[in-house]
């Protein structure tokens, strides 16, 4: 006998976190959520300080891209985090709405109702913001959100001196005011990380009608003619079946989304017949529009006196910035690791994991205290790539590019950003406050020939994947602005790969305010 439930959610992370919560408010309304990884979370998730020992764990998909024309032919680690409350549980914990001109950017694209005094409601709901810098904020809701400053690092706070002394504006609130240097707002609670697994799910999952299912790969989507009517999902090596009375709802991310429509038979039908796959719905946008905020592993600076040690979650200040006068939105960000988190067991781990296509945990790093990192990203960026099926098998990963520096203007911004790191390090507040010196790219790195060459060897992901189920209305929309799919009834896709461009700012919150949405336009259809 199949299987019962008014709404069956696809994934365990961010959006659909959100989405069971809502969901579930309602006595009446029976959900079940479907997670293909675990339901624990280490001591290192919940430490602020240690999200760098969740990668390449179980908690961490850990795809690696095909190998990119842009870099050479360099293949990128790209971690994805894996078991209930997903990237929610690697995250740094930044609180950063998308500016007013992205979501407003959205709606001019054709995401009607996506404009910035339409999702601003939502983003107040999901904040319980505890001071007073940005005059918007939301207060009372499930994420908690914190001034890293009320328990920040020295170092951290020459920083925003440094970008001061260098002309930068000083911010007190990056979600009030876009273009300057500040601390950061952080979802930390009581001294631990208040990611959407803490603030929505877990204060949900006591509740009859909410069943939560791990260690559960969802295999298919099933249909009668038109209308999802449920899934089909591995456990164990059993494959169950189970019905979703009025909707399907996939929150599986930008890469595991997509795959799944397409095992589905949703996607381009070129692709689908390439690999073996029937066609069911022709959406040629399936998979593409797929793009990521690249950034560089460096500078890396030395300090001639060890650092105090990590406080908070070590990402807590940063640079917005714009590469040209006159823009609506920064395009570059530059973030401070006030302790590099990374050591050589990590990037040989990486290498491994290259190798021989399985994650393998990384080693406790034995950091060198004098180390700090800044971490320069492209927040813009123009290049676009793709997610495809590596065949029929639903176990398999899927083939991803994002196609970086596909457009040569990425890569000149992002040396540009790199150059400017250089001269925050360079400033009188790093060089006689606090005596640092460059490890990398180092003195040998001199011409812009030179920095565009180290750039484009040491570029990696933000981990910051969005747009491949884009929402819109022109014939690559995966999605229409109530993020129902195209040509089909009954399911919804709800997560980071509906944005038609990733925001100008770590997404993570912008994607708890599509889980928000996505709720309500359930609730109304129902």
């Amino acid at each position: 006998m199949t299987d019962t439930y008014d709404y069956v959610i696809v994934g365990g992370g961010t959006a659909a976190s959100v989405i069971a919560a809502r969901l579930s408010e309602a006595d009446g309304a029976t959900v079940l959520m479907l997670e293909a990884g675990g339901p624990d979370v280490t001591d290192a998730v919940q430490d602020p300080a240690r999200w760098n020992e969740v990668l390449l764990t179980d908690l961490d998909w850990a795809y690696m891209t095909e190998p990119q024309p842009g870099l050479n032919g360099r293949r990128v680690y790209a971690a994805s985090g894996r078991g209930l409350g997903g990237t929610s549980n690697v995250y740094h914990m930044m609180h950063t709405r998308g500016r007013p001109a992205d979501y407003d950017g959205w709606a001019a694209g054709g995401a009607a109702g996506w404009g910035h005094q339409d999702v601003l409601p939502y983003l107040q709901k999901l904040e319980d913001q505890r001071d007073g810098t940005n005059p918007t904020a939301g207060h009372g809701g499930p994420m908690t959100v914190v001034n890293a400053k009320d328990t920040g690092n020295p170092i951290s706070q020459t920083f925003i001196d440094a970008c001061v002394e260098l002309g930068y504006p000083r911010l007190d609130d990056f979600n009030a005011e876009a273009f300057g240097a500040g601390w950061h707002h952080v979802n930390i609670r009581d001294g631990k990380r208040c990611g959407v697994r803490a603030g929505y799910l877990e204060p949900a999952l006591g509740r009859p009608n909410l069943t939560v299912r791990t260690g559960a790969l969802v295999s298919a989507l099933n249909f009668t003619g038109d209308r999802c009517v449920g899934v089909t999902y591995l456990q164990d090596g059993t494959s169950h079946t189970v019905r979703a009375d009025h909707e399907g709802v996939v929150c599986a991310g930008a890469i595991q989304s997509p795959k799944l429509l397409m095992l589905s038979g949703i996607g381009d039908p070129e692709h689908l017949r390439e690999v073996g796959v029937p066609v069911r719905v022709g959406l040629p946008g399936v998979g593409g529009n797929f793009h990521d905020h690249p950034l560089t592993i460096g500078p890396i600076g030395y300090l001639a006196e060890p650092g105090t040690d990590p406080r908070g979650q070590v990402t807590e200040v940063g640079l917005f910035w714009g590469s040209a006068p006159g823009m609506t939105v920064p395009d570059l960000e530059i973030c401070l690791v006030h302790r590099a988190p990374f050591g050589d067991q990590f990037f040989a781990n990486v290498i491994k994991r290259v190798e021989t296509g399985e994650p393998l945990a990384p080693v406790q790093q034995l950091v060198d205290p004098h180390v700090v990192l800044a971490l320069p990203g492209l927040v813009q960026p123009l290049s676009r790539g793709w997610v495809k099926l590596a065949g029929t098998d639903p176990t398999a990963y899927p083939r991803v590019s994002p196609n970086y520096f596909g457009e040569r203007a990425d890569l000149d911004r992002m040396t540009m950003m790199v150059q400017m790191a250089r001269d925050i390090y360079a400033s009188k507040a790093f060089t006689e406050g606090r005596q640092i010196s460059e490890l990398a790219p180092g003195p040998g790195v001199a011409s812009d020939v030179d920095l565009a060459a180290w750039v484009t060897e040491n570029v990696g992901s933000y981990y910051h994947f969005a747009g491949s189920c884009k929402m819109g209305v022109d014939e690559l929309a995966v999605v229409d602005p109530q993020l129902r799919v195209r040509g089909v009834e009954g399911l919804r896709v709800a997560d980071a790969s509906v944005m038609p461009a990733v925001t100008s700012t770590n997404p993570h919150t912008t994607v708890v305010m599509i889980g928000e949405r996505a709720a309500d336009f359930i609730k109304a259809a129902r």
